[in-house]
């Protein structure tokens, strides 16, 4: 655990800001649910992304929730590959046996590929959250790959 907490401080420090090849993209996630994502930069190193997802936690329960995240973009010094974090919230609906309202502050930590003369921007990340509303607590369970395409 230490290790990765030096390598993240020493990424972040060794990192600088830089220009994304895109402004738009629109794509699919999939992880521990499946959704989709738009993603939109405000600026060179900021991006807000929207995420809505289902997440089907058993055959007669599920969720569906939408989610905000700001997010900070850092070289890592190699063409098209970034890393990135930010913070966020979600609130969405359980369907099922246990219907209700649920509402989350979120984080999120990832790195993202952009093919170089192609219109497509691979990413992983990690979207923990704390729901504060139905079942509450910590949920650290949430990785996901997203396939984006630009516009």
């Amino acid at each position: 655990m230490k290790k990765t907490i030096l390598v993240i401080v020493s990424l972040m420090f060794a990192s600088g800001v830089f220009a994304q090849d895109y402004t738009k993209a629109i794509g699919l996630r999939l992880g521990s649910s499946i959704g989709a994502s738009y993603k939109q930069f405000m600026q060179p190193d900021r991006a807000i992304e929207g995420i809505l997802d289902l997440d089907i936690l058993d055959q007669e329960y599920m969720k569906l929730k939408v989610t905000g995240i700001y997010q900070f973009h850092f070289n890592i010094n190699v063409d098209g590959l970034s890393w990135y974090a930010g913070p966020g919230a979600s609130a969405g609906i359980y369907v099922g046996d246990h219907s209700g309202f649920l509402m989350a502050i979120d984080g999120m930590v990832g790195i993202e590929y952009k093919f170089f003369n192609a219109p497509v921007v691979l990413a992983m990340d990690w979207n923990p959250k704390v729901q504060i509303i139905t079942n509450t607590g910590f949920k650290p369970d949430n990785f996901a790959l997203t396939v984006r395409f630009t516009l």
